[in-house]
């Protein structure tokens, strides 16, 4: 029914096979309060290192709305972790792309950023209830995860080794307790409110009308944006007849009015035919902040996703950088729920994603006031601006290959840099290759969870057991990769397919120490070995 925003259930069932609002036979190590996607992917993340998970959400089951509608690489690469790409694909619109139109419909650029060395095309789009549905099932599958519904968290109290949680729900009140808390409760966070952590950022509102509709017929592989000043809109397909559509609000609307109907057929009837009230999946008003926690950790409990940022969507990073919230943390709380890490640990995580989260939201914030600004005389100066750019090919190019988004990559953290390296903090990359069985694999399925310590250029091979003990404290995985003309070279990974010339850039012997996260933690060679571990583990203990 046009106007009708609340979500339909597509769960009810705990993951250890009971009803709504019941409780693991035995007490969780983590509480994560929040059944979205990014609690159910942590969940799912801590469940794979063996971490007893009780997941509380306070609705009767998971929202059906199609909300976020962009899926990049390295969250395509997380869902990889936890062995749910297949269960996307069928709503998955791979490397999709993004056109920008003028003042007066002209094309402005086009954005296709293609295949990252991740191992996935860099920007894809997905319909959420999908991928909502895939990790309710992924938890439920799970032994270590409960999801109990129609629990709602009223109170937290921190004692010195647990958090505990008074909860409310159908039969009643009552108290639950875990060693750790994680607040996935989205932008009106109860867990924040309890915690007294304040968000940080622009007071700005940004009002806009939201359309998910059925039976479309534009082309799925392309994002619209029409930057014209009398009314903004931005156009994205999915699959199987899906599209969203995005309208700003204009000054003096009626929030309730624009979701009339009538209203929503004047707004779509530049782009669409028609529209029938049975191809309204969603009509809504949503107002875009830029906001972000003022900390993440409360000594044992943290924050992630839109309970620690919230962003506007043009940039389509939100629930990205949610899924990179959930990667980093899973592996340091499982670390220091199984006492192999000390709690300080955890302050790396505040460390490492703040910075990354704000400057995504001040991008996403940035491109708003750009692209899609109500003023005249900005949209035209824009228009010309772009032109002008694009006549030069590497800016050309770099508009296009979408390089002004920037790709996560940690400054400071759990990292050790002896050499100066460019790849130290950033992301493994993640080609096809073959494993010992000559069976075709990507990467990160070759070298399994966990830690992993990658050589390349291994000339001697007497020192790898020599350079690989300091390191047994963070139970590392050693990996040896396979040679170059092992690795296959065709199709669109050709370009990532050598690992020898992507890694390692001499005839040295070079280690890589990768995170259970796939960031790159260290690289250094044999000789360097006892510092960089000496380094890492100041952090660890």
């Amino acid at each position: 029914m046009s106007g009708d925003t609340r979500g339909r259930p597509i769960g009810e069932r705990s993951g250890s096979g009971g009803q709504p609002g019941t409780e693991p036979a035995s007490p969780p190590e983590v509480v994560i309060v929040g059944a979205g996607p990014v609690g159910l992917a942590l969940a799912n993340l801590l469940a794979d290192q063996d971490v007893g998970v009780l997941v509380l959400e306070a609705e009767r089951s998971c929202a059906d709305e199609p909300r976020a509608i962009s899926l990049v690489d390295e969250s395509l690469r997380t869902l990889q972790a936890m062995d749910l790409v297949s269960e996307i694909e069928p709503d998955l619109v791979w490397n999709a792309g993004s056109s920008y139109f003028g003042v007066h419909g002209q094309p402005l650029v086009v954005a296709a950023p293609g295949l990252a060395p991740l191992g996935y095309p860099q920007k894809n789009f997905f319909d959420q209830p999908g991928l909502q549905q895939a990790l309710l099932k992924g938890a439920e599958a799970r032994s270590k995860v409960t999801v109990a519904f129609e629990s709602r968290v009223e109170r937290l109290a921190q004692s010195a080794d647990h958090v505990e949680l008074t909860v409310s729900g159908p039969s009643g009140t009552r108290v639950v307790r875990a060693a750790y808390v994680v607040g996935c409760d989205g932008g009106r966070s109860r867990i924040r409110a309890e915690l007294g952590i304040e968000m940080r950022g622009s007071s700005q509102q940004e009002p806009w009308i939201v359309l998910d509709l059925a039976n479309d017929s534009h082309d799925q592989r392309m994002a619209l944006f029409h930057c014209v000043p009398a009314r903004p809109a931005v156009i994205v397909p999915g699959m199987a007849g899906r599209c969203r559509y995005e309208f700003m609000l204009l000054p003096g609307e009626d929030k309730e009015k624009v979701l009339e109907h009538e209203f929503l057929q004047q707004l779509v009837a530049p782009y669409r035919e028609c529209l029938e009230p049975r191809d309204v999946r969603r009509s809504a008003v949503y107002v875009a902040h830029q906001l972000v926690a003022e900390r993440w950790r409360d000594r044992r409990v943290l924050l992630a996703g839109d309970a620690a940022h919230l962003m506007p969507p043009f940039a389509g990073q939100g629930l990205n950088t949610g899924l990179r919230d959930a990667r980093n943390l899973a592996w340091k709380l499982a670390a220091v729920v199984r006492g192999e890490a000390a709690e300080s640990l955890l302050d790396t995580y505040d460390e490492e994603r703040r910075p990354h989260a704000t400057e995504m939201v001040r991008l996403s914030h940035r491109m708003g006031q750009l692209i899609m600004t109500t003023n005249p005389r900005r949209a035209w100066l824009r228009d010309v601006l772009f032109r002008i750019a694009g006549v030069a090919p590497p800016v050309k190019r770099w508009l296009g290959s979408m390089k002004w988004v920037k790709q996560a990559k940690l400054e400071g953290g759990f990292v050790a840099d002896p050499n100066g390296s460019a790849r130290v903090g950033g992301s493994l990359p993640q080609p096809t290759v073959l494993d010992g069985r000559g069976r075709r694999r990507r990467l990160d399925d070759v070298i399994g969870r966990g830690w992993a310590l990658l050589v390349v250029g291994a000339h001697r091979h007497d020192r790898i057991p020599a350079a690989a003990t300091p390191f047994t404290a963070l139970n590392p995985v050693l990996i040896r990769v396979l040679p170059p003309d092992r690795v296959p070279r065709d199709g669109e990974m050709a370009e990532y397919c050598d690992l020898e010339g992507t890694i390692a850039t001499s005839d040295r012997t070079t280690f890589l120490l990768v995170r259970p996260d796939r960031v790159i933690a260290a690289e250094f060679d044999a000789s360097q070995a006892r510092a960089v571990a000496d380094a890492l583990l100041a952090r660890w203990h």
